[in-house]
């Protein structure tokens, strides 16, 4: 019997979800590597977030092997939990890469930090108070005044600007210079960035990019090669990110690169660095 040839989109598809695959494998075998141990605080926060990192990408590479629905003997790909969880995935190596930033100042490490913890009680206090629940913590004004005061008594938080100041204070946003910065550090440019995130909100959110053309792109008719495009696209994105991720944990913890090929990790510094 021939062999069935591939579409473009497939063979696009099947390139993307090996190389993820293989990058996920080998971040298994960093963060196993790491395991728990003892370390500084910007190390072990940094393997808090690698080790969600692999989770997501893991359950990424499981929606890869779709199982029969219960449409008959339909199987669907399920591209837009793909998207999302890829979207998850980009945004927790930034965070990774924002937290885990070793050329920065003690000073700005802390405010950093320092911003989290305010961020983390301010969000935290809204969401409980908007699902009615009482908290049996005592005098959470006085917390916040002091998570307040402790980021504003910061040596680096008292040179920036003092607009940006205000609006950091009052816990909006845990990412010094804004979300958009941190994504920067990715190394996808300006423009890039701004489309890519873009793109995943639309999946993320149900908005209209995510589902207006599914007639016309034929969607949900079996073999349809649309699924495995958006798969393909989020997933070469998510690479990325991971590799970088990756990269940045055998920079903090030099030992595990003992558990890779040699090739591998020169490998993934060459290519993700």
């Amino acid at each position: 019997m021939p062999k069935k040839t591939l579409s473009r989109e497939e063979v696009f598809y099947n390139e993307r979800k090996t190389v993820f695959v293989g990058v996920v494998k080998n971040a298994n075998i960093v963060g196993n590597r790491i395991g728990r141990r003892k370390s500084d605080n910007l190390r072990v926060r940094a393997s808090w977030l690698f080790m969600r990192a692999c989770v997501t990408a893991q359950s990424i590479v499981q929606l890869f092997d779709p199982r029969p629905s219960e449409f008959g003997d339909a199987i669907y790909l399920d591209h837009g939990s793909i998207a999302v969880l890829c979207r998850a995935l980009i945004e927790n190596i930034a965070v990774l890469l924002y937290i885990a930033d070793t050329t920065i100042s003690a000073d700005e490490w802390s405010c950093r930090m320092h911003l989290i913890d305010l961020h983390d009680f301010v969000n935290r206090q809204q969401f409980l108070s908007g699902i009615s629940f009482k908290s049996s913590m005592k005098s959470p004004d006085k917390l916040a005044a002091t998570l307040r005061s402790r980021v504003a008594d910061n040596a680096f938080f008292k040179t920036l600007p003092s607009k940006r100041q205000k609006r950091l204070l009052d816990g909006d946003d845990m990412f010094i210079d804004g979300r958009h910065q941190a994504m920067l550090k990715l190394g996808w440019g300006e423009d890039a960035t701004k489309a890519v995130y873009k793109y995943l909100s639309n999946q993320a959110h149900s908005l209209a990019m995510s589902f207006h053309r599914t007639e016309h792109n034929q969607v949900y008719a079996q073999g349809s090669v649309y699924p495995k495009v958006v798969a393909g696209f989020t997933t070469e994105l998510a690479t990325k990110a991971l590799g970088m991720g990756c990269v940045r944990m055998l920079d903090l913890f030099p030992d595990t690169e003992l558990a890779l090929d040699p090739a591998v990790a020169l490998a993934f510094r060459k290519t993700y660095a």
